[in-house]
C-alpha cells in the first residue's frame, strides 16, 4: 500500500464518478447508510460533488420507498394469509408498538434503524393501506433528514481522519475505527429504544 495515495484513491473516484453515483443509488436501495456515509467521505475529498451526492442518495430513497410499498400493497391483495406477513407483523410490532397509533412517526423514525426494520415498515405500510398522501410526507422528510445527517457523518469522518493523517494507512484505519464507534453506538442506541418501547408497553398494558 506504500505506492497508494489519498491523493491516488481520491483520483480513481473521481474518474469513475458515475458509476459512483450509482453504486450510492443501488446502495440506498439495498442498504443504505454506509454508502451514504462513503458518499459524505469522498465529496469531503473532493471525488464526487455533494449536491449530485445528494440527488443520488434522494432517488434512491425515493426508490427503495415506492418498492417497499408496492410489495406491501401486492402482498396484502394476493397473500395477506402467509406466514411471513405475521413475521412482518411480529418485527414491526416489537420496534414499532405504536404504529397503528401513530404511523407517521413509526415510518418516519424507522429508517434510523438497524436490522432491516426499515426495510419491514415500507411493506408493512403498504400491506395496511396506510395513507399514500401521509406515507409520502413521512418518508420525504425522514429521507431529507437521514440523507443530509449520513453525509454529514462521512464529511467529519473524513475531515477528522485528515486532520489526524494524510498518510493512507492511518486514513483508512481512523475511517474503520469511526466505523466501529458507529456500529457500537448504533446497537446501543437500538437497545435503549427496545428498553423503552418495552417499558412502554409494560405501563400501556397495566
Amino acid at each position: 500500500m506504500d505506492h497508494i495515495s489519498i491523493g491516488a484513491i481520491r483520483h480513481f473516484v473521481e474518474i469513475h464518478a458515475v458509476i459512483a453515483y450509482f453504486i450510492l443509488y443501488l446502495g440506498v436501495i439495498i442498504e443504505g447508510e454506509i454508502v451514504v456515509i462513503f458518499a459524505g467521505i469522498f465529496s469531503y475529498l473532493g471525488s464526487i460533488n455533494l449536491f449530485m451526492a445528494f440527488i443520488s442518495v434522494i432517488l434512491g430513497g425515493a426508490t427503495k420507498s415506492l418498492i417497499g410499498y408496492a410489495i406491501g400493497f401486492y402482498l396484502n391483495k394476493h397473500h395477506s394469509h402467509r406466514p411471513f406477513i405475521h413475521k412482518i407483523e411480529r418485527r414491526i410490532s416489537y420496534f414499532l408498538p405504536r404504529f397503528k397509533e401513530k404511523p407517521f412517526w413509526s415510518i418516519f423514525i424507522s429508517r434510523f434503524f438497524i436490522l432491516g426494520v426499515g426495510w419491514f415498515t415500507l411493506i408493512y405500510s403498504g400491506y395496511k393501506k396506510t395513507s399514500i398522501k401521509m406515507f409520502v410526507r413521512a418518508e420525504a422528510y425522514s429521507l431529507a433528514l437521514w440523507s443530509i445527517g449520513f453525509l454529514a457523518l462521512g464529511h467529519f469522518f473524513s475531515f477528522t481522519a485528515l486532520s489526524i493523517s494524510r498518510d493512507v494507512r492511518k486514513f483508512i484505519g481512523v475511517i474503520l475505527i469511526f466505523f466501529i464507534l458507529f456500529f457500537i453506538l448504533e446497537r446501543v442506541v437500538a437497545f435503549i429504544v427496545e428498553l423503552f418501547n418495552t417499558k412502554d408497553d409494560l405501563s400501556f398494558e397495566e
